[in-house]
């Protein structure tokens, strides 16, 4: 996964002020967006990020009109936008069953509140609806980035690496215990390889020699 930056932007919600105008837009095509399902929204995000305003009926509206009015997606599948955001709730569900990953309470307590919206209300959005489907659980994961970024990318890095030491062990990943202290001694010890590259000018150094990054007893 690239957890450096997604590549499309869901359009209106945080990003534009409200119009001055008052507006009191509900529906987008079939769906009737309800104030009640706005609500348990706007409480998922304050739980994870409380800096986030709170969100209208009019701005989700709105963002879902935007991409209905878009001729660039499948009818049948929901805007790239949302797309890509939705992958990452697959991975942070990859990220919470992961066993050997032992994740930072605070970043698990928020995680499960995202997990759990996703999983549990589908009363703003339904899942099915064409080309807007899982709106709402985009906006949710788009509130979550900055504050579970970190945890995200160290998790990558961990993949990564937990990849790397079971190769130079010549072990089946599937099989091969890796927690999260074994992750930062391996990230220590590659830090200090690169550094010690850079200070000898060895740029060639790692291909003409094995180097164990750290052996897991």
């Amino acid at each position: 996964m690239n957890a450096n930056k997604y590549t499309s932007q869901l359009p209106l919600v945080w990003y534009e002020m409200e119009l001055s105008t008052p507006h009191r837009r509900k529906n987008i095509g079939n769906v009737n967006v309800s104030d009640y399902a706005v609500d348990v929204l706007n409480d998922s995000i304050s739980k994870i990020d409380d800096s986030y305003s709170s969100l209208s009926a009019d701005q989700i509206t709105s963002c879902g009109r935007q991409l209905l009015s878009s001729q660039v997606f499948s009818a049948q599948l929901p805007a790239s936008c949302i797309l890509e955001r939705f992958k990452t709730v697959g991975y942070l569900d990859r990220m919470v069953k992961d066993g050997d990953w032992d994740m930072e309470d605070l970043a698990a307590y928020k995680i499960e509140v995202l997990l759990d919206y996703v999983k549990l209300h589908e009363e703003l959005i339904p899942h099915n609806t064409p080309m807007i489907g899982h709106l709402d659980d985009a906006i949710l994961v788009e509130a979550s980035w900055r504050t579970l970024r970190e945890e995200i990318e160290s998790y990558a890095d961990y993949r990564r690496l937990r990849r790397l030491e079971a190769s130079l062990q010549g072990k089946d990943l599937h099989e091969f215990r890796y927690n999260r202290q074994n992750w930062l001694e391996s990230r220590e010890a590659e830090r200090a390889l690169l550094k010690n590259q850079r200070e000898r000018g060895l740029a060639s150094f790692c291909s003409h020699v094995e180097v164990r990054l750290f052996h897991v007893h």
